[in-house]
């Protein structure tokens, strides 16, 4: 009896034991038949996604091969192009030696004027026209190391000339660049400019008076662009002289002879361009220019531009300020009756323009100058000028501007009503400068 009562809780606890041990695997199985589960329905839900897709992707191949058959339609039904062969001529052909880039220009002005006064920028009484100017120009690269160009210019004032023939380099190390010939040479902002580029009708009158119109010489110029996160570029130029002959000694009447280097016109013209913000931006400019000889002439500039232009919504509009200011200094030959230099006389002169130019669009702008000089010799002869344009675009290649001109000083006052009628013909483009 004793030993069937020892057996009894001995049968329990193995029992107990048996249990614990096989509690484990069965919460496993569990666990396993769970991630199967959830395995299985991930399954299925790539299968469905990946039978839409397919449905997606022959709907559209379907949607495809429509558009196929009905491009192949149209095609049958318009006569074929015939391709052009190698000899025919391309609509746009590349610009190289033998086809060099051609353009025209035809710039025209009627003009009014009152009260006509005696000074040197005054206007002449009465209404009439002019040929501003008529100018053909000729651009081509020569070899990989050269690029050459011509400007053939007339006008009613000063008949045919060969405005510019010059010549530029293109491969040179050290980021430089070498032109020469005829030109333009690189004085301040606008003395270089071209009449038909300028932002009004007319050239600030105190350019003209102290340089003598356009800055046109014969000589050579190397530029150097410095390797710089900004815009940084020096000129440094030699000419025969700068300006058109309208000035006594190196300017009028040249040296007889060969020259010597004392005799020779020099120039230093550094140039930088600096984003601001992401829509302002500025220019800023500085000129020497001198001719050793005894003094001869020495000429200071400056000039400061200033542009704002809104973002692509606003791309066509913004807002130029434009100012420059020049001392010149300068020695003048005093002659007797018969032609004789009995003496010398010396003039320190200055003068300069601001101006302020507004755009409305891509066809309209509008604007205002201010402009101050004095004569180049002799009395001061102080003039003050103000003009207000507008100018209407109707196209990239044709422009029409109207501008008021009041003129006032030392002499009697003077208005002008002036319309300026430009077009181009070709490929004409003064890039980012004109703006």
């Amino acid at each position: 009896m004793r030993g069937s009562r020892d057996r009894g809780p001995r049968r329990t606890a193995l029992c107990l034991g048996l249990l614990l041990a096989c509690a484990p695997a069965a919460t496993a199985a569990a666990a396993d038949d769970a991630e199967v589960a959830r395995l299985r329905a991930e399954l299925a839900a790539t299968r469905g996604a990946l039978t839409s897709t397919q449905d997606e992707l022959q709907a559209t191949r379907n949607a495809l091969a429509a558009l196929e058959r009905r491009v192949d339609g149209l095609q049958a039904a318009v006569p074929a192009t015939p391709v052009p062969t190698p000899q025919g001529t391309a609509r746009l052909a590349p610009v190289n030696v033998d086809n060099p880039a051609i353009s025209f220009v035809v710039d025209v002005t009627g003009a009014s004027a009152t009260h006509a006064s005696d000074g040197a920028i005054g206007f002449p009484d009465g209404t009439g026209f002019a040929l501003r100017t008529g100018e053909l120009f000729i651009s081509a690269p020569i070899d990989p190391f050269l690029r050459g160009y011509a400007s053939l210019s007339g006008s009613s004032s000063q008949g045919f000339d060969i405005e510019e023939a010059a010549l530029v380099t293109t491969a040179l190390p050290w980021n430089l660049t070498v032109k020469g010939g005829r030109f333009f040479a690189d004085v301040g902002r606008f003395p270089h400019w071209h009449d038909e580029a300028l932002p009004f009708v007319d050239r600030p009158p105190s350019i003209d008076r102290l340089i003598g119109g356009e800055s046109k010489a014969e000589g050579a110029e190397v530029s150097w662009l410095a390797p710089l996160e900004q815009y940084v570029d020096i000129t440094g130029g030699v000419y025969n002289t700068v300006g058109a002959e309208n000035t006594d000694g190196v300017n009028r009447n040249g040296f007889f002879g060969r020259r010597s280097f004392n005799e020779l016109t020099y120039l230093v013209h550094p140039h930088g361009y600096l984003d601001l913000t992401d829509t302002w931006n500025t220019e800023i400019g500085a000129t020497w220019l001198a001719s050793p000889q005894a003094g001869e002439r020495t000429l200071y500039a400056l000039d400061f531009t200033l542009r704002h232009q809104p973002g692509t919504s606003g791309f066509y509009q913004g807002l130029v300020w434009g100012t420059e200011w020049l001392w010149n200094n300068q020695r003048f030959a005093e002659r007797d009756d018969t032609g004789l230099i009995v003496d010398h006389s010396r003039f320190q002169r200055q003068g300069g323009y601001s101006y302020l130019e507004a755009f409305f669009g891509r066809r309209y702008s509008a604007g205002l100058r201010l402009d101050y000089s004095e004569a180049l010799q002799g009395l001061v002869d102080r003039e003050r000028m103000a003009s207000l344009f507008v100018t209407w675009m109707p196209s990239e290649f044709h422009r029409l501007r109207l501008q008021v001109d009041d003129a006032w000083g030392d002499q009697p006052s003077n208005q002008r009503v002036t319309l300026q009628w430009t077009a181009f013909i070709g490929s004409h483009s003064h890039g980012f400068s004109q703006r």
